[in-house]
């Protein structure tokens, strides 16, 4: 099938899901203008050849699919190609996938939905300032005041094949790479970090969303489990999540602490000692709550209060620069979740990383590791592909010690690679999946301006032992919320997305009990997510969402929706609590029936006392010596908080143990 008859019926689903509609009152084109306006077919299909190959060979089937006869088969309609088919036939076709038992209609619905909304609502064309949509939407960035970088991060820049030589290789420059050879380095060894991301100076984050998430995430920010029922956002850049996460800084639970100590044979969590680790980590990235909300968040808390719930203020690794006037940094730090134009937010880049340059470390940036090497059972460097202008350089790393910290995805995966075959390594992965309950408010939220996520309702943590739910706020920004928001219609879809100035999102965050799992993909030689939300875990997510709802009603939210591919809408003026609540029960929360989603991975290399577990309580793995592990993989359980500084504390043991 050739090109053109894939991009036209691709073209024609992605119309159906942001169509033109006729308005009077359209002085900015917003109602009028189609996805094919802003070049979004296109766009998807050029996006999708730099996916992994399993993905790749996925999509190929759903584009041939949608552009052959044979989809009239999948809704009971006519055997006609997308477009093929009347407008209003296609809004059914999208309404029947949705509703779909066939997970994979499911699955198909969602991708397509995510993609054209994402790049309709989040990008920028070549030779355009702004996205034309943001007009109607209100939404503008702050780029007040930016300066280059004053101090940019020296990196190596090998020309040939190279061969380097230090005494400790950390691989991966995030929360707990970055740590590691920052003390390392400290303490007199010669550090080599390699980093498969790129480096950004300050001044190079845009704000724009699809450029970033392009260049700053996994996947550009489309990584998913292999059924396609979870998003996973995660950082490939230097920094790591800490360049890209949303400045949460809250310590591990004391009772996980306990749990991960007494369960796991781990006894230095429950120390003084470990403590201390909090408490150096807090003070280098200047650690504080004390700022002020945005509206979201303050709603949040405002709401909490009022029903007596537990509620707090979520430390932030902030600092607003001296030279920035207030407004402009406070608007500025919810953007940093792309990246920081102005040095607000204290990540690995702002502190670790550069600790460690100070103190005679270099960096290896857009570097891919492709083995360990190990000799006589002892982890001895490792090669892999610098890309360097556009081209590949090889490169061997010979090392005394070699530590791993490339995230509970990677980290794995490089590991099984190079020839550890522990039975446990890749398993036990878990994710603190989160489903959003978005309240449309008549005040102004702007949910993009102000720290990102400040608030926290820690009143269900303990639902059943020790695992529950949190409540919190993200950032809302166009592309990731129209990536986010249901669709019904055409109509209804672009009416939310140009009411997002007065959207607020609440999130359930499950502390999940049971975890999914890593492989290497057979074609890429990429992780491959593996993960169902298991029963257990579903209850305590519907749980949160309930008392999302509760908590938009009580902050004086006109309506209040359930994401779901058959959403359901809470208007109170029309209806009680007592009458609605039971309806989210009662919805379908099976795998692509909705909107699921992971900022934090852990587990997959988990630490422990014996030999069931393949890395030691030291953070040495059990089959080869000199091999550390300094990431979230360590974790035995989730965290149960977002875990940035959880990885910096015990990356400060592991690096304590190898001074």
């Amino acid at each position: 099938m050739n090109r053109s008859r894939r991009l036209a019926a691709l073209a024609a689903i992605c119309d159906t899901f942001l169509p033109a509609l006729v308005r009077a009152d359209d002085p900015d084109g917003y109602w009028a203008r189609t996805a094919s306006d802003r070049n979004v077919p296109a766009r998807i299909l050029e996006l999708l050849r730099t996916a992994k190959a399993e993905d790749q060979a996925q999509f190929d089937q759903l584009i041939g699919l949608i552009a052959s006869p044979l989809l009239g088969v999948t809704w009971f309609g006519p055997l006609k190609s997308a477009d093929r088919l009347t407008p209003a036939q296609r809004e059914t076709l999208l309404q029947r996938w949705a509703a779909s038992p066939i997970p994979d209609l499911r699955n198909g619905f969602n991708v397509l939905r995510k993609l054209t909304a994402l790049l309709y609502y989040g990008d920028v064309l070549p030779g355009e300032a702004h996205n034309p949509v943001w007009k109607t939407i209100g939404y503008q960035q702050v780029n007040q005041h930016i300066k280059p970088d004053p101090a940019p991060l020296p990196l190596l820049q090998p020309t040939h094949d190279t061969t380097f030589t230090c005494d400790v290789l950390v691989i991966g420059s995030g929360s707990g790479g970055g740590l590691v050879a920052a003390q390392l380095a400290a303490a007199g060894q010669q550090v080599l970090v390699v980093e498969k991301g790129p480096y950004s100076q300050s001044h190079e984050f845009t704000q724009q969303e699809v450029p970033m998430l392009s260049r700053h995430f996994e996947r550009g920010g489309l990584l998913t489990s292999k059924n396609g029922s979870i998003t996973v956002l995660a950082g490939s850049t230097l920094g790591g999540g800490s360049t890209i996460n949303w400045a949460g800084s809250l310590r591990t639970p004391d009772y996980v602490l306990e749990e991960w100590a007494t369960a796991h044979g781990n006894p230095h969590f429950t120390t003084a000692d470990y403590q201390r680790g909090f408490d150096f980590v807090e003070k280098r990235n200047s650690v504080r709550a004390d700022f002020q909300h945005n509206p979201q968040n303050q709603s949040l808390l405002n709401a909490a209060q009022a029903l007596g719930y537990r509620v707090e203020g979520i430390p932030m690794n902030m600092r607003f620069p001296d030279d920035l006037p207030p407004e402009i940094a406070w608007k500025a730090a919810g953007f940093s979740c792309y990246g920081d134009t102005y040095g607000i937010k204290q990540g690995g880049v702002q502190t670790f990383l550069r600790d460690a340059v100070t103190h005679g470390a270099s960096l290896l940036a857009n570097t891919t590791i492709e083995k360990i090497t190990i000799e006589h059972g002892q982890a001895t460097g490792a090669t892999g592909l610098v890309q360097v202008a556009g081209t590949s350089v090889r490169i061997a790393i010979k090392a005394k010690r070699v530590v791993v910290a490339a995230g509970a995805l990677h980290t794995p995966v490089l590991l099984l690679k190079s020839g550890l075959a522990h039975p446990q390594i890749g398993r036990n992965l878990f994710l603190h999946p989160v489903a959003a309950v978005p309240g449309m408010y008549a005040g102004m939220m702007q949910p993009w301006y102000g720290p990102m996520m400040s608030v926290i309702v820690q009143e269900f943590t303990r639902l059943h032992e020790n695992w529950g739910v949190r409540i919190e706020n993200p950032p809302i920004h166009p592309g990731l919320g129209g990536f986010s928001l249901s669709w019904k219609d055409g109509a209804s879809f672009k009416e939310d997305l140009a009411n997002l100035p007065h959207l607020a999102v609440n999130i359930s965050l499950v502390r999940d009990r049971f975890g999914g799992r890593v492989t290497v993909g057979c074609r890429s030689g990429q992780p491959v997510i593996h993960y169902n939300l298991h029963e257990y875990d579903r209850r305590h997510l519907v749980r949160g969402m309930e008392e999302c709802v509760r908590l938009h009603h009580q902050a004086g939210a006109k309506r209040i929706s359930i994401l779901h591919n058959q959403p359901i809408d809470f208007w109170p003026e029309k209806e009680t609590l007592h009458d609605f609540l039971p309806k989210i029960a009662a919805k379908k929360w099976g795998a692509n029936w909705f909107g699921l989603f992971s900022a934090h991975q852990m587990g997959t290399c988990r630490m422990g006392g014996n030999r069931d577990y393949p890395v030691q309580p030291n953070g040495e793995t059990r089959e080869v010596r000199n091999l550390f592990v300094a990431d979230a993989s360590l974790f035995p359980a989730a965290s149960g908080a977002n875990p940035m500084l959880s990885v910096q504390a015990l990356a400060y043991h592991v690096a304590q143990g190898m001074v």
